[in-house]
């Protein structure tokens, strides 16, 4: 990459870093609200909802025999400097919650999908998150699409709800075979959901969790609002000698797939980073191309997590999608 492309990111990067340029959450934020789960044995679990209002109520499941509400409280997450310490329970009416009127826990670890915690009495547990919708996020690239031999490359995000998927998509698209940059039609995005065809394209498709969605979503609307009302960080070929769509395209797509790993090293993620020698993309690839030879190596690093064309096609059901 150019030496002036690579101050000129690592500069925007810094501001982003210190501000909210970016839309990115720099700490792994703790959220009870939801409904988490606690296995009890191969045939028996809990089921705990938390609500907004500071409110849980807590279901036993047996089998496939439908859930049946055993307690209720009120609770409060404890913290210090930001960190979750323990969640104080205070059981409502003539319930008990953990075998007691009040009952305080300790959160040991949590990620975005669980949380351990040690509860009085009982010892250690592991809940884990349930998600009553899916997520996905596509990432998708292609080459010799317009003048220079570059394409498109941008990243999706899917939420799918009773069968029925949104999807938001931003960066760099084919507008009738020119580079156009922001939010990527669906007319354009069905095309990119497919797998691969050859050496001129990448795809990487995986299902990720709610929060991992959360924080993606935020940085795709942060910059579909940018595009949208030309707040973007790099604004005209003036304020660059490279192409300004290109960099801050890199940068959409460098603060999006970091999410993935915000809260555990959830997928094995290239450290884009613009430090040499550890980032071999930045130091030989042009703006340009960087997105899609990044996809590329995330594909080779997560195929295992790849979902291939035919599940993909039964998981999200977009109307017309161009699958071979």
């Amino acid at each position: 990459m150019k030496l002036t492309a690579i101050i000129s990111l690592l500069a925007i990067m810094l501001l982003g870093s210190t501000g909210t340029a970016l839309a990115q959450e720099k700490s792994c934020s703790f959220d009870m609200v939801g409904t988490w789960k606690a296995q009890l044995s191969s045939a028996e679990a809990r089921l705990y909802r938390f609500d907004e209002k500071g409110g849980v109520t807590v279901l036993s499941v047996t089998g496939t025999a439908e859930p049946r509400e055993v307690a209720s409280a009120s609770y409060k997450v404890i913290s210090n400097l930001d960190e979750p310490k323990s969640i104080a329970f205070t059981a409502t009416g003539k319930n008990r919650i953990f075998g007691a009127l009040k009952k305080t826990m300790k959160v040991v670890s949590y990620t975005d999908a669980s949380v351990t915690c040690e509860i009085p009495g009982i010892g250690t547990t592991r809940w884990t998150r349930v998600d009553a919708d899916r997520y996905f996020i596509v990432l998708s690239a292609r080459t010799e699409e317009f003048y220079d031999h570059s394409g498109s490359a941008f990243p999706v995000v899917i939420k799918l709800a009773g069968g029925v998927p949104t999807i938001d998509a931003i960066g760099v698209y084919s507008d009738g075979g020119k580079a156009a940059f922001g939010t990527v039609p669906p007319s354009v995005y069905k095309d990119y959901l497919r797998d691969a065809r050859n050496e001129s394209e990448v795809t990487l498709r995986l299902e990720i969790n709610s929060r991992q969605y959360e924080r993606a979503f935020k940085i795709v609307k942060e910059w579909q609002r940018r595009a949208r009302e030309g707040a973007l960080l790099y604004g005209t070929a003036a304020d660059s000698p490279d192409d300004p769509a290109s960099l801050n395209n890199i940068l959409i797509v460098k603060a999006i797939t970091e999410t993935l790993n915000q809260c555990s090293e959830d997928f094995d993620l290239y450290k884009l980073n613009y430090v040499y020698p550890e980032d071999w993309i930045a130091d030989r690839i042009s703006p340009g191309f960087v997105p899609f030879v990044y996809f590329r190596e995330l594909r080779r690093r997560n195929e295992a997590r790849h979902i291939d064309d035919k599940k993909f096609q039964e998981l999200v059901p977009v109307p017309n999608l161009a699958i071979r």
